[in-house]
């Protein structure tokens, strides 16, 4: 399960900009925190005296995430740029795309999407006429990445665009028919929350937020009985709890630090 939200509310930037207030209203309805008025206030300042644990500061056309340590995280591709750029460029191939067998016209279900890098490169594999859903349990951190995917300015902004993010854990989805109206060839979990906190001190306060749930046996024949294709779970071949899960069988990389686990569906589709 997700971390408890933390005490959070939303302010504007400290010089308010024309828009700011109607984004700050949204994002506070979204997370059902109050908003609070910034008054010339440094984010630590407004933290200490509301007493709060972190805030969301809607600062011109990003959203900053702001903790108790004052190190602010906004959204940006990461390296989903890097990993495109070495297909589309040096004609690379990328494991996710072997292990998920990624085709255009694919929707692809990513049930665990932390911050979306996965979700970015299999979006541009699967290309416009295709699609991708993902399922955030943390409604911060779906807040910050649905809004990034929304309106981050890149070339590579309709793969970016062509991303949908729903707030919530994949185990309430696996009875709901509609939910998979009209189908996902692939469902992908990632565990791992894959960034280090070494490589982003930022990206560190978002941590706790998140969902370090493993599929378990149960939910990966949920999964299975769902997907078109495959199911990909994310992981390290020497991970116990991964080579219980049985999997038809292992991509790894010349490293053999990630290992997708791949499980084909009863339906072969």
């Amino acid at each position: 399960m997700s971390n408890p939200q933390p005490r959070l509310a939303v302010t504007t930037g400290r010089v308010e900009r024309e828009g700011q207030r109607a984004l700050v209203e949204h994002l506070a309805a979204e997370l059902g925190v109050p908003i609070v008025e910034r008054r010339e206030r440094s984010t630590l300042r407004i933290i200490e005296a509301e007493g709060l644990e972190a805030l969301v500061v809607v600062n011109n056309e990003r959203l900053h995430y702001i903790d108790s340590t004052g190190e602010p995280f906004f959204w940006h591709p990461n390296m989903a740029v890097v990993r495109i750029g070495a297909v589309r460029v040096h004609g690379r191939e990328d494991l996710l795309a072997r292990a998920c067998d990624l085709r255009p016209g694919d929707r692809v279900l990513d049930a665990t999407l932390g911050l979306g890098a996965d979700a970015i490169v299999a979006s541009w594999h699967v290309g416009p006429s295709g699609a991708v859903v993902g399922l955030e349990a943390s409604p911060v951190i779906a807040c910050l990445v649905r809004h990034g995917l929304a309106t981050y300015e890149h070339r590579l902004a309709p793969v970016l665009r062509n991303i949908s993010v729903i707030t919530g854990n994949h185990t309430g989805v696996w009875h709901d028919d509609a939910f998979f109206e009209p189908g996902f060839e692939v469902i992908y979990f990632d565990p791992m929350f894959e960034q280090p906190i070494g490589s982003s001190s930022g990206l560190a306060g978002l941590r706790p937020l998140a969902c370090y749930d493993r599929p378990d046996a149960e939910v990966l024949a949920a999964a299975r009985a769902r997907a078109k294709r495959r199911v990909v779970v994310k992981g390290r071949a020497v991970d116990p709890w991964l080579q219980d899960l049985q999997p038809d069988r292992w991509v790894q990389g010349r490293h053999r630090r990630l290992a997708y686990a791949v499980f084909e569906t009863d339906r072969g589709e």
